[in-house]
């Protein structure tokens, strides 16, 4: 089992509080689970519990006891997003209770950025960097594109390591399990990085893909991460001469040869798309999962100056993008066209829709294709000729 310091000892025996006593508990345990030597400090923490379901209990009244006993975080903390308690009726029966559920969080010292994306503003780790991060998206962003070093954590494991500023050394941490086993060519005129990120999860399904070189912008790799993190549980992705760990290839492959060599064509990525009309019968229009930074917003809007959308468009922004984005004059022309802009989880918004048979949502996003019920996908040029702003 672990080796403890004297000082986690003594926490673990209760020096600090039956409270303290029960996040080292925890860690110890998943520690152990996980056959970790040990516990080593952690640069930052995010955390995934941001919504308030009414059906839910113990994650509750552990948090009210924890924040009862004082405790804060002790690294820099941020938070995933609102669920759009406002977005609808049924909303407000499900996330009754939200607004206390965040002062909870709040109290405990966390950064209120309520955004995904927390990498972009608040929470921005160096290389090499060890983080204690939920929230799939942000997990396989931080490991593949900046190359700092997180498992994907769980709800309340997140707290326990925020609070003692501690995680266990096993899995993304560790040089040895951070290496390609999927050898991933790209035979792609017009890249979707959404799809291809979709369908790199199904086929690489918890291992780690080295992609052939593609210059994907800050915003892709975000959308092509957070796809292949929902559809597939992938943690890590290299794409050659482009991330951090993955120079060449024999550096993303550690030296060893790849369990799997695969294809993704400009065919596979089509497959993925709704024929015409099935996009058309949609009843709405969902861009924005993960968030959009002010980058996609700003590129996005130009899109919607002077138009009129044709069916019901959403589009969701994190909260400190749109702040800088409402003082723009796009952010007007955007409202004049008829689409609206949010700043909550569209996944948690859209899942309570009256009759989601007859609700079906059309996105560009991979990861809310692969998490909501009755999405259709579109890459982003569908989408927007479906909205009626492009032709």
């Amino acid at each position: 089992s672990m080796e403890l310091s004297s000082e986690q000892q003594s926490v673990l025996d209760g020096r600090d509080g039956p409270e303290l006593a029960d996040c080292m508990k925890t860690l110890v345990r998943m520690g152990d689970a996980f056959s970790a030597p040990r516990l080593v400090p952690i640069v930052s923490a995010h955390l995934t519990g941001s919504f308030k379901i009414a059906s839910f209990k113990g994650y509750y009244e552990l948090l009210q006891r924890i924040v009862n006993a004082g405790l804060k975080v002790s690294v820099p903390t941020t938070l995933n997003p609102h669920p759009g308690y406002e977005h609808a009726p049924q909303n407000r029966v499900i996330f009754r209770g939200q607004k206390m559920h965040e002062q909870l969080l709040e109290a405990l010292g966390v950064t209120p950025n309520y955004s995904c994306v927390c990498y972009q503003y608040h929470n921005i780790p160096q290389f090499g960097d060890i983080l204690a991060w939920a929230e799939s998206s942000a997990v396989i962003y931080a490991n593949s594109v900046i190359g700092a070093r997180t498992n994907r954590h769980a709800l309340l494991a997140d707290i326990c390591q925020a609070i003692l500023g501690l995680t266990p050394e096993f899995g993304f941490l560790l040089d040895e399990n951070r290496g390609a086993q999927v050898r991933v060519h790209l035979d792609v005129e017009t890249m979707d990085a959404p799809a291809l990120g979709f369908l790199l999860g199904q086929k690489c399904m918890d291992r780690t893909p080295l992609l052939d070189h593609y210059p994907f912008s800050q915003a892709e790799l975000k959308n092509l991460g957070g796809a292949m993190a929902a559809s597939g549980g992938v943690t890590m992705f290299h794409v050659l001469g482009l991330t951090p760990e993955a120079p060449d290839e024999e550096t993303a492959l550690r030296g060893q040869a790849p369990q799997e060599t695969l294809t993704i064509t400009q065919r596979d990525l089509d497959a993925l798309r709704a024929d015409h009309g099935v996009q058309k019968n949609t009843a709405m229009v969902a861009i924005g999962c993960p968030q959009m930074t002010l980058e996609e917003i700003t590129q996005v809007a130009g899109h919607f100056v002077g138009k009129r959308v044709k069916k019901k468009t959403m589009l969701h922004v994190m909260p400190t993008a749109l702040r800088e984005f409402e003082q723009t004059e796009l952010f007007d022309a955007v409202l004049r066209s008829g689409a609206e802009i949010y700043e909550h989880c569209p996944l948690a918004g859209l899942s309570l829709r009256i009759g989601i048979g007859k609700q079906q949502v059309l996105t560009p996003s991979g990861k809310l294709h692969y998490y909501l019920e009755g999405t259709q996908y579109g890459d982003l040029n569908d989408v927007l000729r479906v909205c009626g702003v492009i032709d």
